[in-house]
């Protein structure tokens, strides 16, 4: 390489990344790949943050579980492909069948994969219902493919997406979109109650809230093994998505530093120029990315800032009041769900128990006051059935990954305990009998991630996964900092790339991938004069 080449290569910014979950490791793959001197420092002995796959049962070390995130789909093919992550060991999957959705009474909603036949018993379900049903669904998929093009290029307004909304003819999901809720607007589609409590499993919150429509819309840009919409799940564990990030990442001379929780950013006149460790050491860098939890960020990392003030305030003013729960359980053999074997189902893909639509009407009124709902939303599956690798030698036994789908982030105004956890664990092993009334029997071991271990295990301390609901007060132009632009904040070289960011939750890594397109247009083609640097006191380990 000419000389001239090998100077300006040494000039581009230096880069301090705090967070290796999903979305830091993306925006270091691509600032990596792109001549940035990337540094990756993580809290935890492991990358991952919420994509994670563990071993967390005493009584068989060897299986393992996607801890927290646990069903692919939302990924960016264009990340995969642009970073080659097949390459680096990423292998999606999709399951079949696709889903069942089981109710009280032996009702059921059954999808396959083509070639198969669907099943349905549903009561009071019409003939013009299940069209209606059908065209719900083909409304959404055509919502999700206008929206899915912005996830990479952010600058989608609300009002941009109701105007395209309105000239693909979705008239009526332009209505609900924000302004309604997904049972107003499937009362557009169908008048069955039963069916509309089917559709608030595909919905993050409660569907009887404003903003929900989008919500089952965001789930709707979901891709897997090229066939748009489908969700599936990895061979190895979603932690395999952020190994094969680390691999891009690290083979383009990152540096990643495990077991190095940053306790403060040092800041100089408006401007973010250091890192601390808690020996106390610091390094300068040019550019600092957080790329975790906003509350720890502002609250933690910047306690003291004068100019992050607004922020602070606005965060504290919208702290989430709903999370959710991860339980995984260690079955010393598969058991039978009942209405499973008769329909003949093979028990693999998603298993949802779904809560009658009144029940999801009272849990949208109780669980952000902090009260239990009276009926869980539990999502299921055996991981085990379909990806060997997760289960070890013993091939008799399985693990039920279950998500609980909103819970209180506080109880009664305050912190989980274990004790509580406790009752979250009976109440979903309760509400899994109906459906399953041996599965005690079945049980070895369970490991929860409650809100209680979000914050104490996985560092969230927002008590959601989402950071910021998904609701219209946070979506679009309004999912980000208050006063800043996208993935920017009040102090300069400080960004932010984390799933309070747009377009929002999920394994997208959509936040890691914009950030850094946006500082390799800024500063990828030039050196770094204008970015303010300080030497450091002390270089860290």
């Amino acid at each position: 390489m000419p000389e001239t080449d090998n100077k300006a290569e040494n000039k581009k910014p230096t880069v301090a990344i705090i967070g290796a979950g999903h979305n830091g490791l993306t925006c270091a793959a691509y600032l990596s790949k792109a001549g940035f001197k990337v540094s990756i420092f993580e809290r935890n002995n492991e990358i991952g943050g919420l994509c994670v796959t563990e071993r967390p049962f005493s009584q068989a070390a060897e299986i393992k579980v996607s801890s927290v995130a646990s069903y692919y789909g939302m990924l960016r093919a264009e990340v995969v492909q642009e970073l080659n992550l097949e390459e680096h060991g990423l292998k999606p999957y999709l399951t079949n069948p696709i889903e069942v959705v089981l109710m009280d009474g032996g009702q059921f909603v059954f999808t396959p994969r083509e070639g198969a036949e669907a099943q349905t018993r549903v009561d009071g379900l019409t003939e013009e219902q299940s069209k209606g049903w059908q065209d719900f669904w083909a409304d959404i998929q055509k919502a999700a493919a206008l929206v899915y093009p912005h996830y990479l290029k952010p600058g989608l307004t609300q009002g941009q997406l109701l105007e395209m909304l309105e000239q693909a003819g979705l008239k009526a999901v332009a209505k609900n979109v924000f302004d309604g809720s997904l049972f107003e607007l499937l009362a557009h589609y169908v008048q069955n109650d039963n069916l509309k409590a089917v559709a608030a499993t595909c919905t993050p919150g409660f569907a009887s809230d404003s903003g929900s429509v989008f919500g089952c819309i965001h789930h709707g840009t979901a891709s897997t093994c090229g066939e748009t919409g489908a969700w599936g799940q990895v061979f190895g564990g979603m932690g395999e998505i952020t190994t094969a990030l680390t691999d891009v990442a690290l083979q383009n001379d990152a540096r990643l530093m495990l077991e190095s929780p940053v306790t403060k950013i040092i800041t100089d006149k408006g401007k973010a120029e250091a890192i601390e460790f808690a020996d106390g050491s610091r390094e300068a860098f040019d550019l600092i990315i957080s790329a975790i939890d906003p509350y720890v960020l502002f609250e933690k990392l910047l306690p003291d800032e004068a100019s992050c003030a607004a922020v602070k305030n606005n965060l504290l003013e919208n702290r989430p009041a709903v999370s959710a729960a991860k339980l995984h359980f260690l079955l010393k053999d598969l058991p039978s769900f009942t209405t499973l074997k008769q329909i003949g189902h093979n028990h693999k893909g998603v298993i949802v128990i779904a809560p009658s639509k009144e029940s999801v009407e009272r849990a949208a009124l109780a669980v952000p006051q902090g009260r239990m709902p009276d009926q869980l939303m539990l999502t299921m599956a055996f991981p085990t059935l379909e990806d060997p690798s997760m289960q070890g030698e013993d091939q008799s036994r399985h693990v039920l990954t279950v998500d609980v789908h909103y819970l209180p982030a506080r109880i009664n105004g305050r912190a989980w305990t274990e004790a509580d956890d406790k009752l979250l664990l009976e109440e979903t092993i309760r509400t899994i009998e109906k459906q399953c009334p041996d599965i005690r029997n079945y049980i070895q071991e369970s490991f929860i991630v409650s809100p209680r271990l979000l914050a104490e295990r996985y560092g969230v301390a927002s008590l959601s996964c989402w950071h910021l609901p998904m609701t219209p007060a946070h979506l679009f132009e309004k999912r980000k900092l208050k006063g800043c632009d996208h993935y920017e904040t009040p102090l300069a070289n400080l960004y932010v790339c984390s799933a309070g960011t747009y377009p929002g939750g999920n394994v997208t890594a959509a936040p890691g991938h914009n950030l850094a397109k946006k500082l390799i247009e800024k500063y990828g083609r030039t050196d770094v004069s204008g970015i303010t640097q300080v030497e450091a006191q002390t270089t860290h380990r």
